[in-house]
């Protein structure tokens, strides 16, 4: 006996109504690759912020609670002015979007940006695969060594906002060493049932999120095809760290509200590196923007 259309509706929507991504690596805090957790893994890290009736603790989901705590241990070890790289995953790309990242050096009090990508983040072609969603960044060379709060955060065209964050060593400049590939912790993962698989995420448990539906997000063939994003320019080293620019925090009831369906997110104060996008959107401001920070 085939399936009710109703029962395959149902079905559909929940899909749906879960697809969204996540901060892959640096393994962020409460995630089931992070080397240091102790607990279950939070299976709502790649839902957004306030989704489906459930009120979402801010900055970081709640889990600055984790630092100077053995689950709040650096993922990652970056030198200060090291090129380095983030990747994403999860169940939906939602086509896009605009992200930053940057980091805070006060545990989770004051944010600066490090870099933005106004549209094609994730990348719209990249799938869910963190292989294919990994982004390029600069550690600025003034940030003060030692452990500090690693964050990204994305904003999609549903008016949907996330906010994940890693704890990671910054160390002196000297004897830099190479990027880490994506997914590479500072210990090994091997056996402890966190280890990383090429090209596969295995996502949280099925909970299911009826009431956040953004069906319209994932049908990319009517937008044309995408390209990956153009070259940004490098960070000029005449910025100072805590001259950088806080990010930008909208959709969370704080009066922000970000462009929806026909637009994705020009950030008001992007910071000195910005990467632009591939045109297939156009990109327009917040609003309004000086309720944004």
């Amino acid at each position: 006996m085939l399936p009710s259309p109703k029962f395959l509706l149902i079905i559909i929507l929940a899909t749906l109504a879960q697809a969204h991504m996540q901060l892959y690596y640096p393994p962020p805090f409460a995630a089931a690759n992070n080397p240091h957790l102790t607990t279950l893994p939070d299976p709502y890290l790649d839902y957004p912020y306030n989704c489906c009736g459930r009120t979402t603790p801010f900055p970081c989901k709640g889990y600055l609670s984790h630092l100077n705590t053995p689950q709040g241990q650096p993922v990652v070890s970056w030198p200060a002015g090291s090129e380095q790289n983030f990747s994403l995953t999860g169940t939906g790309n939602h086509y896009g979007g605009s992200c930053q990242v940057g980091f805070s050096i006060d545990g989770g009090a004051t944010w600066k940006v490090v870099k933005s990508f106004e549209g094609n983040c994730p990348h719209r072609d990249g799938g869910t695969d963190p292989e294919k969603q990994t982004f390029e960044f600069r550690v600025p060379g003034d940030t003060p060594v030692g452990v500090q709060v690693f964050a990204w955060t994305w904003v999609n065209r549903e008016r949907e906002f996330n906010m994940l964050c890693a704890a990671v060593e910054i160390t002196g400049a000297e004897g830099e060493e190479e990027a880490k590939e994506p997914g590479v912790a500072l210990r090994s993962d091997v056996g402890n049932g966190n280890e990383r698989r090429h090209g596969a995420w295995v996502p949280p448990h099925a909970h299911q999120c009826r009431r956040c539906t953004c069906g319209d997000a994932y049908d990319g063939s009517k937008h044309g095809n995408s390209t990956a994003n153009s070259t940004s320019v490098p960070t000029p080293e005449t910025v100072s760290f805590n001259d950088r620019p806080s990010f930008l925090f909208a959709n969370i009831d704080n009066g922000c509200e970000t462009p929806k369906a026909d637009f994705e997110l020009k950030y008001p104060n992007p910071g000195p590196d910005v990467v632009d996008g591939d045109g297939e959107y156009q990109l327009k401001l917040p609003e309004p923007a000086d309720r944004c920070n």
